[in-house]
């Protein structure tokens, strides 16, 4: 099972590849033991359908999702790199995230582990262990688990990582303000990409009527997972406002200097050039987001919402 792309420079074919093959054999065997079958008979098939559904498709999202972060990473790491003029380092940063990536294996297991058995009691299925599709979906749930922990763990310290990299490297500069830039649109199409997960969700109540109660725990979740996932920009945003105080005002000290130097009869045309360029560049340093990247934030408020809104326009019609 290879979960991490850290090491790997092959085509964009292999970040796909693995978890459709993934969703394909859970699929089968949901399908040889009887969860994923049609016509579906009864409450507890209808049950067994949508939760085998459920995991299957959001474990196979959630590893593409894992594979598609790591690539952002190690091309935003390259670049950031490159412009230290430090390439021959890569294998030592890659080396301690892949060596986080581990811990974080090791810790999302055991959580994968846990929590089948806390659904199995809090749905009252023990008593239905017994039966083959039961116990397949309680044992492949482990594998949803796990990539769901190990998803919002990549997630948030991946940023932080690269978000102290680029501090400790240029602090409080015009190039930690672009490398704290890039890292901020690293994490944007992370979260980008790991909401439209969500769109998934109504999957678990497909011809089912929808609780309160979940109502009330999918909301939660979602928040609670959204700032999750919302709190390592919101920390890069944070620097990249601060370093943009600092640079603008020393660029502001410069812009004196050189308005000092033609009041003294400096007043060469390239000398007004330079005073227009920083006065320029000093506007630009202010935003903290550019259009496409306010757009984009928006758009990571958009998946839950809508399929949610999809979902029951497609129940009233076929059921109502």
């Amino acid at each position: 099972m290879k979960l991490s792309a850290y090491e790997s420079n092959r085509k964009l074919v292999s970040v796909w590849a693995y978890p459709l093959f993934l969703i394909l054999i859970l699929l089968f065997i949901h399908n040889w033991t009887g969860a994923i079958s049609w016509p579906i008979h009864g409450t507890d098939h209808q049950r067994d359908f949508n939760t085998a559904l459920g995991t299957t498709l959001l474990s196979g999202f959630f590893w593409f999702t894992i594979r598609s972060v790591h690539k952002n990473v190690a091309s935003t790491l390259i670049a950031m790199l490159a412009s230290a003029q430090k390439l021959g380092q890569f294998s030592y940063h890659r080396q301690i995230l892949a060596s986080q990536f581990t811990r974080h294996v090791m810790w999302s297991t055991t959580v994968g582990v846990i929590m089948p058995i806390l659904y199995l009691l809090s749905e009252g299925l023990i008593s239905r262990i017994d039966e083959p599709e039961v116990l397949v979906i309680a044992l492949t749930s482990i594998v949803f688990w796990l990539l769901l922990t190990l998803f919002i763990l990549q997630v948030f310290s991946n940023t932080h990582y690269l978000k102290k990299m680029a501090s400790m490297e240029h602090a409080y500069s015009i190039k930690e303000l672009h490398l704290l830039r890039e890292t901020f649109d690293m994490a944007l199409s992370n979260t980008l990409i790991a909401v439209c997960g969500f769109a998934l969700t109504p999957v678990f109540w497909i011809n089912k009527p929808v609780p309160y109660f979940d109502i009330v725990v999918l909301t939660v979740y979602a928040v609670f997972i959204s700032a999750y996932l919302f709190l390592p920009m919101a920390m890069v945003a944070k620097r990249i406002r601060t370093v943009s105080k600092k640079v603008v005002k020393e660029q502001e000290n410069e812009i004196t200097q050189l308005i000092r130097r033609q009041v003294q009869g400096d007043t060469k045309t390239s000398l007004s050039k330079k005073i227009e360029s920083i006065a320029t560049n000093k506007e630009s340093l202010r935003k903290i987001l550019n259009k496409t990247q306010k757009f984009r934030l928006l758009m990571c408020l958009m998946p839950l919402p809508v399929s949610w809104l999809i979902f029951l326009f497609v129940e009233s019609f076929y059921y109502g």
